[in-house]
């Protein structure tokens, strides 16, 4: 077969210890396009989610799927569709019901943030690492506004910027890995206030996410654990 996939499971880990767990599975497809699947567990809350999230070679979202549960009970699933002129969304909630949602955009959104620690590293692509280190983005959407990600899903419009912070090597219970740094620039967004948030991507082209960190008064950090490579 002409794919390669990345797996792998990250750890989440707070003040008072273990808090959650990722795994993850992506398929790069021959032209470059590439699907992550994605199951999150957040044990405060008791929050559910599963993710399955397509790129194309560009890096901008195609299409995507979430669905949500919460304490153990059905939230939330949505349909994102995103193409060159309009960014489209059909949700089924336990509060609000059937909801449709359509939005005219300048061309296809540059990122779509599914609340998937791992897609959060995807997001990453749209920087220039030969333009200035702070870059700022628009024309962007993410499936909640909540700091967990357990509302809707809906499409809702976010813009933010990145800053670069460098290469670094980066060892975790997976391996040692050659990252790229962003710290995520949330200041004036949707989501004002959140705490400052790093990610360290490999910088070999995939964007996999080694290790993000969530300061004070979080503190929360997500650890690669267990990472496999097959094909290409």
């Amino acid at each position: 077969m002409q794919h390669r996939s990345i797996r792998g499971r990250l750890l989440y880990t707070g003040p008072h210890g273990e808090r959650g767990r990722e795994w993850f599975t992506f398929t790069v497809h021959g032209d470059g396009s590439r699907i992550l699947r994605a199951q999150s567990e957040i044990e405060e809350g008791q929050v559910l989610r599963d993710v399955t999230y397509a790129l194309g070679a560009d890096w901008r979202p195609q299409h995507c799927a979430i669905s949500l549960r919460v304490m153990d009970r059905f939230v939330g699933s949505g349909w994102f569709l995103f193409d060159e002129r309009q960014a489209t969304c059909e949700t089924f909630t336990a509060a609000e019901g059937r909801i449709s949602q359509r939005v005219a955009t300048p061309g296809r959104v540059r990122a779509f943030g599914s609340h998937a620690i791992t897609a959060d590293g995807l997001m990453t692509a749209i920087y220039d690492y030969a333009g200035p280190a702070r870059q700022q983005f628009d024309n962007m959407y993410m499936s909640s506004y909540a700091f967990n990600g357990a509302t809707g899903p809906y499409l809702l419009p976010i813009s933010f910027g990145f800053d670069y912070l460098g290469l670094e090597e980066v060892e975790v219970p997976a391996g040692r890995f050659r990252c790229h740094r962003l710290r995520y620039v949330l200041e004036g967004s949707a989501v004002d206030g959140h705490p400052t948030y790093d990610n360290w991507v490999t910088a070999d082209g995939d964007c996999v996410i080694v290790k993000a960190f969530v300061s004070t008064p979080k503190d929360y950090l997500y650890e690669l654990v267990e990472l496999e490579r097959q094909g290409g």
